[in-house]
């Protein structure tokens, strides 16, 4: 009898989730994703009678990063400040398939020479942009992977990864 119970429970489970999966698609259906992305710098700043710089000097980790040593505040002569650019949303989702609608708004950072790549590495948009400025790519995710948006100049701390199921 215990058999035949786990036996009708596995049955009932592997029919559940062949109709999860038939609902969801196959990947057949492309659709219109867009995404709106902003480009940001984020900063912090703290005094060194509270918390003492980095031993690194974060700008030799990342691109992206930036610091500002203490003394850099004439009034507060003992702050320090850091500093990352980054891509908000930094993760999205979409299906083999789909086309893909970027709207990327820069906020910060004067200058972003940026590129767009698949899975594969290839190439498939290069952008200048520039600070108060929208800027649209598309694109069909043709590829399962990930694809990139990376800014070339705050990189690799700037990247935007696009995974295509």
């Amino acid at each position: 009898m215990r058999k035949r119970t786990y036996t009708l429970a596995l049955l009932v489970a592997m029919a559940a989730l062949f109709l999860a999966v038939a609902a969801c698609g196959n990947g057949s259906d492309s659709e219109v994703k867009e995404f709106h992305l902003t480009g940001v710098e984020w900063k912090g700043t703290t005094s060194a009678d509270s918390l003492a710089p980095p031993e690194v000097d974060p700008t030799a980790l990342s691109a992206g990063y930036r610091f500002k040593q203490i003394g850099f505040d004439s009034e507060n002569p003992q702050n320090w400040q850091v500093a990352s650019y980054v891509w908000t949303p930094g993760s999205m989702v979409v299906n083999q398939g789909d086309l893909v609608k970027l709207s990327a708004f820069i906020v910060n950072g004067d200058h972003h020479a940026s590129r767009l790549i698949a899975p594969d590495g290839s190439v498939l948009q290069t952008l200048e942009m520039e600070r108060g400025r929208e800027y649209k790519l598309s694109f069909v995710a043709t590829q399962p992977g990930t694809y990139r948006l990376l800014c070339d100049t705050h990189g690799p701390s700037m990247t935007a990864n696009i995974l295509s199921l």
